[in-house]
């Protein structure tokens, strides 16, 4: 059993969001390690990370995990509170530190160095549970697990644990998916939805051989959308997938505003595959620059026209195109998060769809969709050739 205590006002108070329980459980996951039991959150005060560590020691978890509240500063108060905590004193050591307070380490602890932050963590074992002191920058934290010998006595303390399978989809909503699923959750067992901004999650846990079993299964049910599964990146799969065809791709977006672009050029090497970009925003753009001629310009006529336009303006072999309405009022008599996109390769295609959620969300889900779509269009494309071209080479031997 894990236990994690994070420590710091602004949690509580919203100025900073909570990232490092995101950061621990992943790199436990990426060492199929046993993942998190419980979590709290408690304000900088020195009785409440007292009564909160004690409540979590007396569960007698094999690791607990203390984040925050380890820096210079008087409301900084982690290691005295967990100090007072376990009866164990203060003691001061020769470690190499400009910072007075960083030389005290708690009696029978070590301190370990920070690779990227000033404040060193502490490793030490009361009765037989692993206690973890960190700072509470994510990137520190970070740095403390895949860095330094924290990382390494952590993963040597905790049991192994099941497996994960993450089945990534999208262009199909969550009620749709489960309809398709629901005549066979017996087979399937417990699993979770994880609704995202690039698809919906589904999220299965158990032993690999059970695992290769439901992918099976679940790819004949799902196959028109799923595009990838656990650490999968759309972005990157479509990246490799343009470099290996040796295909150029050049952008036209509106209502994602340089989303698509963005995550194109997020994947090292992009260079290889992606030409360049025009962000229509206005109207008169693309009527101007993408030579647009339809007068809708929320329509599947509309990005057509610009995914070949910009594709013939950057001399690239595929152009895709968004055109949309993020919100948060409707423009055009066109409801908020009606979407289309364009894809023109060796046709020209359209898509609608409808995304629900804030304008931040409805820009990134359309993003991510185009890309996916592109993606899984090429699929297609590419194993029919292949089919066509086996039929015809065998043909030449009969």
């Amino acid at each position: 059993m894990i236990n994690v205590l994070l420590i710091g006002d602004e949690l509580l108070e919203g100025f900073t969001s909570e990232k490092n329980v995101y950061i621990i459980s992943n790199f436990l996951r990426a060492y199929k390690k046993q993942l998190l039991h419980k979590a709290l959150i408690v304000k900088d005060n020195k009785e409440e990370i007292i009564k909160a560590f004690r409540l979590l020691l007396n569960e007698n978890p094999k690791v607990i995990i203390t984040t925050g509240g380890i820096g210079p500063t008087e409301d900084d108060l982690t290691i005295e509170s967990i100090s007072y905590a376990l009866n164990l004193k203060l003691v001061k050591t020769s470690f190499e530190t400009e910072i007075e307070k960083y030389k005290y380490v708690i009696d029978g602890f070590k301190l370990i160095k920070n690779p990227r932050g000033k404040a060193p963590a502490q490793v030490g074992y009361y009765n037989q549970t692993l206690i973890i002191i960190l700072p509470g920058v994510p990137y520190e934290v970070e740095g403390l697990l895949y860095e330094s010998e924290i990382g390494k006595i952590l993963i040597n303390e905790v049991d192994n644990s099941y497996e994960f399978l993450i089945v990534k989809t999208n262009g199909i909503y969550e009620t749709k998916i489960r309809d398709i699923l629901l005549p066979y959750y017996d087979k399937l067992g417990f699993f979770g939805y994880l609704p995202r901004n690039d698809g919906v999650y589904l999220k299965f846990k158990g032993d690999k051989e059970k695992l290769d079993e439901i992918k099976n299964f679940i790819e004949n049910l799902l196959k028109d959308y799923i595009w990838g599964y656990n650490d999968d990146k759309i972005e990157v799969l479509l990246g490799d997938l343009l470099k290996r065809n040796n295909l150029k791709i050049s952008v036209a977006e509106s209502f994602t505003g340089g989303k698509v672009s963005n995550l194109i050029t997020s994947v090292p090497g992009s260079s290889n595959y992606f030409k360049g970009s025009i962000i229509a925003y206005n109207k008169d753009i693309k009527r101007n620059i993408l030579n647009v001629q339809t007068e809708n310009i929320y329509s599947e006529d509309c990005v057509i026209e610009m995914a070949q336009n910009v594709k013939e303006l950057f001399n690239s072999d595929i152009g895709i195109s968004t055109s949309g309405v993020a919100g948060p009022d409707k423009d055009d008599n066109t409801d908020v998060g009606t979407c289309f996109f364009g894809i023109s390769f060796k046709e020209n295609l359209a898509f609608e769809y409808k995304f629900t959620g804030t304008r931040s969300a409805i820009i990134e889900k359309g993003a991510y969709f185009i890309l996916y779509k592109l993606y899984k269009y090429l699929l297609h494309n590419f194993q029919n050739d292949w089919l066509i071209f086996q039929f015809f080479y065998f043909q030449a031997f009969l």
